[in-house]
């Protein structure tokens, strides 16, 4: 039986980019000696390249590019892949890792490249949000590299996973805004009424 790993890259385009840095977390380096960054379910998900340069892994964690805006809460990660609504995911050095940008909530994914690419293929349009993705572009043509699909209020405010509410927007301009929205909720009870000073991520 083939490793989730492959079965993950046979959904996959080529490579993004070419020969794979020693710069690559060791946890991650299964997954990106397989394919060094891809599209994968209709971009649904979108695994970042190594090796320098825009849209590069090395460029998506640099400290002033979004990240720095969430101040250290969350240095012990390495963000590597986006779903289909810029959600992220993480590696650190006991395993992988989502992350809500909007929340800053952290759920483990595995503790290997392995059981981080079974969770994805086992349920797929969960973790990538591709019926969502595959349904805009449908309706809206491909999705431009580096943009990401945001629901018009976040969500959490109350924003759906419809096709309906969903705007494509700028990879790094989502995380600035959400980085943003993140600070102004931090700490703040569920369930609490609150005024929210939102600036569009447009």
């Amino acid at each position: 039986m083939s490793s989730s790993i492959v079965r993950l890259s046979r959904n996959a385009t080529p490579a993004l980019g070419a020969d794979v840095p020693l710069s690559v977390p060791h946890l991650l380096m299964p997954l990106i000696s397989e394919r060094n960054g891809f599209y994968a379910f209709e971009s649904a998900l979108h695994v970042f390249p190594w090796g320098g340069g825009e849209m590069s892994a090395e460029w998506w964690n640099l400290p002033d590019l979004w990240r720095g805006a969430y101040g250290d809460s969350f240095d012990g990660l390495t963000f590597f892949a986006e779903d289909a609504f810029g959600f992220q995911f993480a590696v650190s050095d006991i395993g992988f890792h989502s992350f809500n940008p909007e929340t800053g909530d952290v759920e483990s994914m595995g503790r290997t490249s392995e059981e981080w690419s079974k969770q994805i293929m086992d349920d797929f349009e969960f973790h990538t949000g591709h019926p969502v993705i595959r349904e805009w572009q449908q309706l809206n043509g491909a999705l431009s590299s580096g943009f990401r699909l945001s629901p018009r209020t976040p969500f959490v405010l109350g924003g759906e996973f419809s096709v309906e509410s969903m705007r494509s927007v700028a990879s790094v301009d989502l995380m600035r805004f959400r980085a943003d929205l993140y600070r102004q909720l931090k700490g703040v009870p569920d369930g609490s009424q609150v005024r929210i000073y939102i600036e569009d991520a447009e």
